[in-house]
């Protein structure tokens, strides 16, 4: 009996049985403010609520004054909260003054943590003394304000005041979350300033009451990176016939790209083996960009024809890597050999451009955009994808408010919960390709120790896609902790297929990526997965 109430209530039907709320979201995905705005006066709560965080998508600065105004009159606290979440994520200073005033006026102090978050959100330098000479005992007063504290922090401001106060928090013997956002934003603190003193951070790591947060902190102390691998960390040797001879014997293209990321060796010998692997057109994506990205790194100086072949190329990925080399030149940086072929360079990043299809190659159409402003042309302003894929209501309609689905892997099998009423686009597309079995045989090509791992791309090293994009979904408030599943992105709306998994809270991805799903059980998989391994298959439950 009590098995068949769970699977009664594990199909139970999500929301868009309301053709209202249909109409709302099909404004928000085609980014429709004026449509949009006459529902912030919708009979329906539910409707005002949804019309709001519609804004939280769609970032429209038109919409801000309208948003004020629901901040100011509605009687409901559900739309007043939807407006504050909406104007923290459009992000803009002139929404600043209306959430100050709208935090002194509302009396909920649930409401007020979302103020809170989004005046850190829209906020400056200026606003760093709003947060410094205020402090809060209640519970969602306090997570409110740290939110808010955390936002500046990623925008770029920081004072000694607030880096203090993290660290008493951390300190503290409470266990809240707000533990997790004083150490985030100590991390962006230290990233910021390296070479700021960390005895403090070491000796908080000691500490009983600092143990929640302990992981985050280790990585201040050093701030770097680290490659999983199978057993071991390959070790680091120098090109010659031992190293060769390794790199033969690892079995797939991700150990041999690993092997080529630890090569430590700038002889000729080495320059040859990376050109002919960059070259060659029977070696795996994941090679390739891996013996370009080497050759680049030890012949910083001679790299500039090697740049100018990746632009010249077919791939993608080599394109967007050069691309990436061009933006890093800085002035006055130049070399005679960058000199020399400067304006080939321009010429052949103007040409790229033009040839580029999409919406499926915007991330390497954003990087040649950004490369061309290096070198002195055109202004890059963004990138805003046209509407191209529209949602499939009636295939939504189809899907349980609790559809799980399951991921077999190489390392044991994951089951994620789809968020369908939250971000219906996003689940109905990714069902689809389940469906297909487009996942089937797919890699996880991108782990982060203690931040993500990342999968189903189509070419196995990050720079696949198919022919369409779909839409950011940020008109919720699902936040990124451990085992939440995002869509990856190059940017607002460009979404396509490939997926991530995060290890642990990862506050600065909320808002920037969409939430479909989280993992309901084998997080103990998700944290022994490393680059290479295979997802199987993905099926629904």
């Amino acid at each position: 009996m009590l098995a068949s109430c769970s699977d009664k209530n594990k199909n139970a039907p999500n929301q868009w049985a309301d053709d209202k709320l249909i109409t709302i979201y099909e404004l928000q995905d085609k980014r429709d403010t004026e449509g949009l705005i006459p529902f912030l006066k919708a009979k329906k709560e539910s409707h005002r609520v949804a019309a709001a965080l519609a804004f939280a998508s769609a970032q429209d600065t038109l919409a801000i004054p309208y948003l004020n105004q629901m901040l100011q009159i509605d009687q409901d606290p559900m739309p007043r909260r939807a407006a504050a979440f909406a104007l923290g994520q459009i992000g803009h200073p002139k929404a600043l003054q209306i959430l100050r005033s709208a935090f002194d006026g509302e009396l909920l102090n649930e409401n007020r943590r979302y103020i809170l978050e989004a005046i850190g959100k829209c906020g400056d330098s200026s606003t760093l003394s709003l947060f410094e000479n205020t402090e809060y005992t209640d519970s969602n007063l306090h997570v409110g304000w740290w939110h808010g504290v955390y936002r500046l922090g990623l925008k770029g401001y920081f004072s000694e005041s607030l880096v203090e106060q993290a660290l008493s928090e951390i300190r503290a013997e409470n266990a809240g979350f707000s533990k997790q956002l004083a150490a985030a934003y100590l991390q962006r603190y230290h990233r910021k300033n390296p070479s700021a003193n960390k005895e403090e951070i070491r000796n908080l790591i000691q500490l009983k009451n600092a143990s929640p947060v302990s992981t985050q902190l280790q990585l201040i102390i050093p701030n770097v990176e680290k490659i999983k691998t199978e057993g071991e960390i390959l070790k680091t040797e120098r090109f010659g016939q031992p190293w060769q001879a390794e790199f033969a014997k690892r079995v797939t293209d991700y150990e041999k790209a690993i092997h080529i990321d630890n090569l430590k060796d700038e002889s000729t010998s080495a320059a040859t083996f990376l050109l002919n692997k960059v070259k060659s057109d029977t070696v795996a994506a994941v090679i390739r960009n891996a013996a370009f990205a080497k050759y680049c790194q030890f012949y910083s100086s001679q790299k500039w024809n090697l740049v100018s072949y990746a632009l010249r190329s077919s791939d993608m990925a080599l394109q967007s890597l050069a691309a990436i080399e061009i933006q890093g030149i800085g002035k006055p940086k130049y070399t005679p050999e960058l000199n020399a072929i400067w304006n080939s360079l321009i010429m052949e990043c103007n040409q790229l451009k033009s040839k580029l299809q999409l919406p499926q190659q915007a991330e390497t159409y954003i990087d040649i955009c950004k490369a061309i402003e290096v070198l002195g042309g055109e202004k890059f302003t963004g990138y805003k994808p046209k509407y191209n894929n529209s949602i499939d209501w009636n295939f939504v309609k189809t899907i349980p408010a609790k559809q799980e689905v399951l991921i077999k892997t190489t390392k044991g099998a994951i089951t994620i919960q789809l968020f369908v009423n939250d971000a219906p686009g996003t689940v109905s597309n990714f069902l689809k390709l389940v469906d297909s079995g487009f996942y089937d045989n797919k890699y996880f090509h991108r782990v982060v120790p203690q931040f993500v791992i990342q999968g189903g791309c189509p070419r196995g090293d990050g720079w696949g896609s198919l022919s369409w994009t779909q839409r950011s979904e940020f008109s919720n408030y699902q936040t990124y902790s451990e085992g939440t599943v995002g869509m990856a992105s190059a940017g607002l709306d460009t979404e396509g297929v490939q997926f991530f998994i995060t290890h642990c809270s990862t506050p600065h991805l909320d808002g920037r990526y969409s939430i479909f799903a989280r993992v309901i059980s084998g997080m103990e998989v998700v944290n022994k997965i490393i680059v290479g391994d295979k997802i199987v298959s993905i099926k629904r439950k």
